[in-house]
C-alpha cells in the first residue's frame, strides 16, 4: 500500500502541475479570447480537483478527512459547467452567448461546490476502516450525492456530444483540433467517471483517487494539438510553453514536498524534472530525428535511474528498496545503447549506421532488462546495523562491462568528430563531450568501481551527479542552440525565478519557525514570519537584478534591449530616403547591434540579373555579387524568411531521404550549404517588397562565437521589413528628383514662358524663357503674388484671376505685355487649371509665347506682298505708258516728211495731247500710290465713314435692286488713315454691287472686338453680300 500511495501520489503530483501549467500558460497568452479563457478556466478546475484527490490521499489526520472528502466533488462540479460553456464557444468565439446561457452552464457546478463544502447534503460522514490509510475509508453519502452525480454526467457527456457534433461538420485544422481535444477529454473523463465516481456509489472506494491522474491523457493531447495544429492559436508552445510547464511543476512540487516534509525527495524531484524538462524540449523540437529521440530515452534512463535510487535508499520496506534497486538498474541499462546511438548521429551522421552498430543498440536493450527482472544483476537486498546491503548477482560484472565498453564508444565517437568537424558543430561536440565526461566520471565512479569494491553507500551520488550535465548541455543550448533547441530567457523567466526562490526562502522561514524555533526555543511563529516577510520586501529587487546580471554574464555578454534597439533603428531609418545615406546606416546598425564579423547589403541591379553590395567604405564590410540564379536567390525568393546556415545543417541532418522529392530536397539544400560556404556568410535576412526580394543583407558569424538566437532572427526580420518599405521611399526619392531634374531640364529648354501659381495667386515656377520674356528675374518672382510683381490691372494678374476664380482656360490670347528692358512685347497667353489627384484645385498654369518674330515675320511678308504688287502694277504701267509712245514715237517719226501735211497735222495736234494726258494719269495714279503709303492716323468715327460710302452708293444701290441692311454697334473713336479706310470701304461695297447685278442683299455690321483691362483694343467690321463670291485660287491673292 506504501507502495501505491507514492506512485499516486507522484501522478497526482505531475497531473496537477502540468494541468496548472497549462491553465496559466493558454491564459496569459491571450486572455482577452474566450476560449483561452474557458480551456484555462477548464485546467483550473481539472487543478483544483486533482489538488483535492492528493490531500486526500495523504490524510494523517482524522479529524481533517471529512472535510478533505467533500472538498473532492468540488473540483469535478466546476468541470462539468465549464466543460459544457467551452464546448459552445470552442474552436472559435465568434457567437456571443448570453448571460442566461452562462448562468445554466456554469451555476449548478458552484451550487454543488457550495452544497459539498457546507453542508452535510452531498457526504453526511465518513467510516475510517484503516487509521493508516484513512483514504481507504468509505464514505456516506447524502441524499444530494446522486443529483450531483446526474449533473455531472448529463452536463459531461452533453458537452463532449457538442464537440462530436462540431467534429463532424468542421473541416481542415479546426477539425484536427477538435479531435485531439475530444478524444483527451473523452478518455480521461470517462476513466476518471468510472473511477472517482461510479466505483464509489457502488460501494469500491479503493480506486477513488485513481481518477484524477487521467487527466494527464487529456493534457498530452491538448498538448501534442498545440504543438502540431495551433490549437487556441498557441504557436510557440515548445520554446515557451514546456519551459513554463516544468518552473509550474518546480513551484507545485517544492510546495508538495514542503507540506509532506519529505525533504531527502526535493533535490532528487529538482534533477528528475531537470532531466525530463531537458528531454522533453529536445524531443519535441524533431520528434522523429535520431539525435534528439536517443537524447530523450537518455533522459528517461536518467529519470528511471534517479526515482529507483531514491525509493531504494529512503524506504524502510525491503520489498520497495528491492523495487527500487531493479528500477534503479532498469533505467540505468539503457542509457549506455542510447549513449552509442546519440554518439553516432550527432551532431551529424558521417556516414550511415551500419547493421553492426544497429545490433550494438539493440541487442543490450533485450538483454539486461531480462537479466534483471531474473535477478542475475541485483540479486537480493537484505538490512544490516549499517544499512541495507546489496547483494549483486553473477551478471553484475557483466553489466559493469557493458557500461564502461560503451561509454568508451561514446567517447571515442565525440572525439573522432570533434577532430572531422568545424564551426559551431565542432563547438557542440566540445560541450556535449564535457557534459556526459563530468557527469560520467562521477557516476561510474560510484555506482559501479565503488560498489565492487563493496563501497555501495556512495551509489545515491550517480543519478544527482547529471545536474551537471543538464547545466551544462542547458549553457550549450543556449549559447550554441545545441541539437537545434533554442530557448530564450526573457525577462519574465528572470522575476519568475527570482519569485520561486523568494517563495521557497518564505516557506523556509515558515518551516524553520515551526520545527525549531516553536518546539525548540518557544518563539511565536508570527514573529519569524513577519521577519520572512520584511526581509522579502528587502531582498526581492536586489535578487532580481543580481539574477538578471548573472544571467546576462553567462548567456548574453553585450545583451541588447530588443525593442528599444528595434525603436531606435526603426527611428533612424525613417528619417533617411537617400540610397546612399541609407545603406550605411544600415550597415552600420548591424555591425553596431549584432557585432558580426562581417557584413554586406546587397541591392537588385538595373538589369535584374545580379544583387551586388552598395557601395559603402566601412570596415568589416564585404562586397559580394551574386547571380540571380543561385540557390540561395532561388531559395529566399521562394520562402522569403531568414537563411541561417546551422539552420540548414540541421535541416540537411534531419532530412529523411526517400523518393524522388526527398533526394531533390537534399540536393537543394547541399547546394544552398555549399553556396554559403563559398560566399562565408552565415546569415542571409532578404528584404521582401511586394512579394518580390529587393535586397539583401548578409552577416558573418557574431564576433562573439554565439549562435543567432530566435531574439536576433525575430529583430532582424523585423528590421528588414522597415528597411524594405526605406527602400521603397528611397528609390520613390531618387525617381521624384529625377523625374524633376528631367521636368526641370524640359522646362527650361521650353521656347514658351512657363510659370505656374498656387490657389492664392503665388508664383511657383518660373523657367528662364518668362525671364526673357517679362524681363524680370526668377528670384523676383518666385514665391511672390502676382499682383506684387506686374499690379492689380497687369495683363498676366488678370489671366491667373480669370483663370483660378472664374475657370476661364485661355488659348493663344494675343496681347502686349510691358517688359522693363523690350518696352511692349507681343504675346500670346494660354492658361488652364492644374488639379492634383483627388480633384482638388492646386492652382494655374500660364504659358507665354513671344510673337516679336512673327510680327515681324508678318510685316516682312505683308512688305514683300507689297513690292510684289507693285512690281505687278509697275510692269502693267510699263505697258500703258508704252502704247501712248509708240503712237507719239510713229507721229515724231512722219514729222519731217508730213509736216506740211494738214491732216497730219491735225491728227498729231490730236493724238499727242491725248496720250501725253494718259501717261500723265497713269504718273499720278503711280505717285497716288506712293502716297498711301505714308500713313497719316487721327482719331475717326468709323461709322461716319461707313454712313458716308453707302449713301454715296445708295442709286447704284437702288439701280441693281440691292438692299442695303445697317447693324451698327455703339463704338469708340479709333485712329486710322481717313482717306485709306475710306478707300477700303469703297472698294467693299463697290465690289459687293458688282457681284450682285440682279439683286440681292448689302449686309453692313459693326462689333467691338478684343477688350483687355476693361479697353477696347479693336473693333470689327464685316460686310456682306449675297453675291457669287470670290473664286477659291484668287483669295490667296488678296490683301
Amino acid at each position: 500500500m506504501e507502495l501505491f500511495v507514492a506512485i499516486n501520489s507522484f501522478f497526482l503530483l505531475l497531473a496537477l502541475a502540468v494541468n496548472l501549467g497549462l491553465a496559466i500558460f493558454v491564459f496569459l497568452k491571450n486572455p482577452q479570447e474566450e476560449t483561452n479563457r474557458f480551456f484555462s478556466y477548464l485546467m483550473g478546475a481539472t487543478s483544483l480537483w486533482i489538488l483535492s484527490f492528493l490531500l486526500f490521499l495523504n490524510v494523517n489526520s482524522v479529524e481533517w478527512v471529512l472535510l478533505l472528502r467533500r472538498l473532492t466533488p468540488v473540483g469535478s462540479a466546476l468541470i462539468a459547467g465549464v466543460l459544457l460553456y467551452f464546448s459552445l464557444v470552442f474552436p472559435s468565439s465568434k457567437k456571443t452567448y448570453s448571460f442566461w446561457i452562462k448562468l445554466i452552464c456554469l451555476l449548478p457546478g458552484f451550487l454543488f461546490s457550495f452544497i459539498s463544502i457546507f453542508t452535510a447534503w452531498m457526504v453526511r460522514g465518513y467510516y475510517v476502516t484503516d487509521v493508516n490509510y484513512l483514504f481507504l475509508g468509505r464514505p456516506l453519502f447524502g441524499w444530494a450525492y446522486q443529483f450531483y452525480s446526474l449533473y455531472f454526467i448529463i452536463y459531461f457527456f452533453l458537452g463532449l456530444g457538442i464537440l462530436i457534433r462540431k467534429y463532424i461538420l468542421a473541416k481542415d485544422r479546426a477539425k484536427l483540433q477538435i479531435f485531439y481535444l475530444l478524444f483527451g477529454v473523452s478518455v480521461a473523463g470517462i476513466c476518471g467517471v468510472v473511477a472517482s465516481l461510479l466505483l464509489p456509489l457502488l460501494g469500491m472506494p479503493r480506486l477513488f483517487t485513481v481518477g484524477p491522474p487521467f487527466t494527464l491523457i487529456m493534457a498530452y493531447f491538448a498538448t501534442h494539438a498545440m504543438v502540431r495544429y495551433k490549437l487556441l492559436n498557441i504557436e510557440d508552445f515548445v520554446r515557451h510553453g514546456i519551459l513554463f510547464l516544468f518552473a509550474t511543476a518546480a513551484a507545485v512540487g517544492t510546495f508538495a514536498v514542503i507540506l509532506i516534509g519529505q525533504w531527502t525527495f526535493l533535490f532528487s524531484f529538482y534533477v528528475v524534472l531537470a532531466n525530463l524538462m531537458l528531454g522533453l524540449l529536445v524531443l519535441f523540437q524533431h520528434p522523429r530525428n535520431k539525435i534528439n529521440l536517443s537524447f530523450f530515452l537518455i533522459t528517461i534512463g536518467i529519470v528511471l535511474w534517479t526515482i529507483g535510487v531514491h525509493i531504494f535508499w529512503n524506504s524502510a520496506n525491503l520489498g520497495l528498496v528491492f523495487f527500487g534497486g531493479k528500477l534503479a538498474f532498469l533505467g540505468a541499462a539503457g542509457i549506455p545503447s542510447f549513449l552509442l546511438l546519440f554518439s553516432l548521429a550527432f551532431p551529424k551522421q558521417l556516414k550511415p549506421i551500419s547493421r553492426y552498430h544497429w545490433s550494438l543498440i539493440v541487442f543490450p536493450l533485450m538483454l539486461f532488462p531480462s537479466l534483471i527482472f531474473s535477478n542475475l544483476i541485483l540479486k537480493e537486498v537484505a538490512s544490516l546495523a549499517g544499512g541495507v546491503q546489496r547483494i549483486y548477482g553473477a551478471a553484475y560484472p557483466l553489466f559493469s562491462l557493458y557500461y564502461l565498453f560503451y561509454l568508451g564508444l561514446f567517447f571515442y565517437n565525440l572525439f573522432i568528430k570533434e577532430r572531422a568537424l568545424t564551426g559551431i558543430s565542432r563547438i557542440q561536440v566540445r560541450y556535449v563531450f564535457l557534459a556526459f565526461g563530468l557527469a560520467c566520471s562521477i557516476a561510474v565512479t560510484t555506482n559501479l568501481i565503488l560498489p565492487l569494491f563493496g563501497l555501495g553507500t556512495f551509489s545515491f551520488i550517480g543519478p544527482h551527479a547529471t545536474i551537471i550535465l543538464v547545466g551544462v548541455l542547458a549553457y550549450a543550448i543556449l549559447k550554441h542552440r545545441l541539437m537545434s533547441v533554442e530557448v530564450v530567457i526573457q525577462r519574465s523567466t528572470v522575476y519568475g525565478t527570482a519569485t520561486l526562490l523568494i517563495m521557497a526562502l518564505y516557506a523556509l522561514a515558515v518551516i524553520v519557525s515551526e520545527t525549531f524555533f516553536r518546539k525548540m526555543m518557544g518563539y511565536s511563529s508570527l514573529v519569524i514570519t513577519a521577519a520572512a516577510a520584511l526581509l522579502i520586501a528587502v531582498v526581492y529587487q536586489p535578487l532580481v537584478k543580481s539574477f538578471q546580471n548573472l544571467t546576462d554574464r553567462l548567456f548574453f555578454r553585450g545583451r541588447y534591449d530588443y525593442q528599444e534597439t528595434l525603436r531606435e533603428i526603426s527611428h533612424k531609418i525613417a528619417a533617411v530616403i537617400q540610397l546612399e545615406e541609407l545603406s550605411k546606416l544600415i550597415v552600420s546598425s548591424f555591425i553596431d547591434t549584432m557585432k558580426v564579423s562581417e557584413i554586406s547589403f546587397l541591392l537588385l541591379d538595373k538589369d535584374h540579373e545580379h544583387f551586388c553590395s552598395t557601395a559603402i567604405s566601412l570596415p568589416r564590410y564585404k562586397k559580394i555579387e551574386i547571380d540571380v540564379s543561385s540557390p540561395i536567390i532561388s531559395w529566399l525568393s521562394a520562402s522569403k524568411d531568414i537563411l541561417v546556415r546551422d539552420e540548414i545543417e540541421d535541416e540537411i541532418s534531419h532530412q529523411e531521404v526517400g523518393g524522388e522529392g526527398g533526394k531533390l530536397r537534399q540536393h537543394s539544400l547541399q547546394e544552398v550549404g555549399d553556396e554559403m560556404d563559398r560566399l562565408g556568410i552565415s546569415v542571409w535576412v532578404p528584404i521582401v517588397s511586394k512579394d518580390s526580394l529587393i535586397g539583401i543583407i548578409a552577416l558573418g558569424n557574431k564576433l562573439s562565437g554565439d549562435v543567432f538566437t530566435t531574439e536576433d532572427l525575430g529583430l532582424l526580420s523585423t528590421l528588414a521589413s522597415q528597411t524594405a518599405v526605406a527602400l521603397d521611399n528611397a528609390r520613390l526619392y531618387d525617381e521624384v528628383v529625377n523625374m524633376k531634374e528631367y521636368s526641370e531640364k524640359i522646362l527650361q529648354s521650353m521656347v514658351s514662358g512657363v510659370l505656374t501659381v498656387d490657389t492664392k495667386g503665388r508664383v511657383v515656377t518660373y523657367n528662364s524663357m518668362a525671364e526673357q520674356i517679362t524681363g524680370r528675374k526668377k528670384l523676383e518672382v518666385l514665391g511672390k503674388a502676382c499682383e506684387d510683381i506686374w499690379g492689380k490691372r497687369g495683363m498676366i494678374s488678370n489671366i491667373i484671376e480669370n483663370t483660378l476664380s472664374k475657370a476661364k482656360s485661355y488659348v493663344n490670347f494675343e496681347s502686349n505685355l510691358a517688359s522693363p528692358e523690350k518696352g511692349l512685347v507681343p504675346v500670346a497667353f494660354s492658361s488652364t487649371l492644374l488639379f492634383d489627384h483627388a480633384g482638388k484645385k492646386l492652382g494655374a498654369l500660364i504659358t507665354i509665347q513671344d510673337l516679336s518674330e512673327v510680327k515681324e515675320l508678318e510685316d516682312k511678308v505683308r512688305q514683300a506682298d507689297k513690292l510684289g504688287a507693285l512690281a505687278t502694277m509697275a510692269a502693267g504701267m510699263a505697258h500703258e505708258i508704252k502704247n501712248p509712245l509708240s503712237s507719239m514715237k510713229v507721229l515724231s517719226q512722219l514729222l519731217p516728211k508730213k509736216i506740211d501735211d494738214p491732216d497730219y497735222r491735225k491728227k498729231l495736234g490730236e493724238i499727242i495731247p491725248r496720250e501725253i494726258n494718259r501717261i500723265d494719269k497713269i504718273v499720278e495714279s503711280l505717285l497716288g500710290f506712293a502716297r498711301a503709303t505714308t500713313l497719316s492716323f487721327e482719331p475717326t468715327d468709323i461709322t461716319e465713314i461707313l454712313e458716308e460710302n453707302l449713301k454715296y452708293f445708295e442709286a447704284q444701290a437702288a439701280d441693281s435692286d440691292v438692299k442695303i441692311i445697317r447693324d451698327y454697334a455703339k463704338l469708340p473713336l479709333i485712329e486710322v488713315d481717313r482717306s485709306q479706310i475710306s478707300q477700303v470701304f469703297s472698294n467693299l461695297i463697290l465690289n459687293a454691287l458688282q457681284s450682285m447685278s440682279g439683286g440681292g442683299e448689302l449686309k453692313v455690321v459693326t462689333k467691338l472686338g478684343k477688350a483687355v483691362e476693361g479697353i477696347t483694343q479693336n473693333i470689327k467690321i464685316q460686310v456682306t453680300d449675297s453675291g457669287y463670291g470670290i473664286a477659291e485660287e484668287k483669295l490667296k491673292k488678296l490683301f
